[in-house]
């Protein structure tokens, strides 16, 4: 059995702990999109300004869509960081894994 590569059980589950280090920098990438596109939109909508205006119904949207847009971005911020989050503990779960077939490695081949 070599390190990363274990025979899947009766169930089909099979830990690759390779797997884990490939994805894991998709993920902190993708995480690092995310708040790239947030900045960019954030500095868009603050060049636009009150953008809907002073007349008809203008200050009314402009009330509800400023804390709206805040809580959105915040959201969008804080879903990048939790995808960043996943591709950093998928990189230490593979780690742990990787650490934890060794010893179990280990501690069969005491045993013959």
């Amino acid at each position: 059995m070599t390190t990363g590569q274990q025979p899947a059980p009766s169930g089909g589950f099979a830990v690759q702990v390779d797997d884990f280090a490939a994805v894991a920098p998709k993920f902190a990438g993708a995480g690092t999109e995310l708040a790239s596109a947030v900045a960019a939109q954030s500095a868009a909508l603050q060049g636009l300004g009150s953008f809907w205006g002073t007349t008809a119904h203008g200050p009314d949207f402009g009330a509800k869509y400023q804390p709206l847009a805040v809580k959105v971005l915040a959201l969008a911020r804080m879903s990048g960081i939790a995808v960043e989050g996943v591709g950093d503990g998928l990189q230490q779960m593979g780690q742990e894994y990787g650490v934890t077939e060794a010893q179990i490695t280990a501690a069969m081949k005491s045993l013959q």
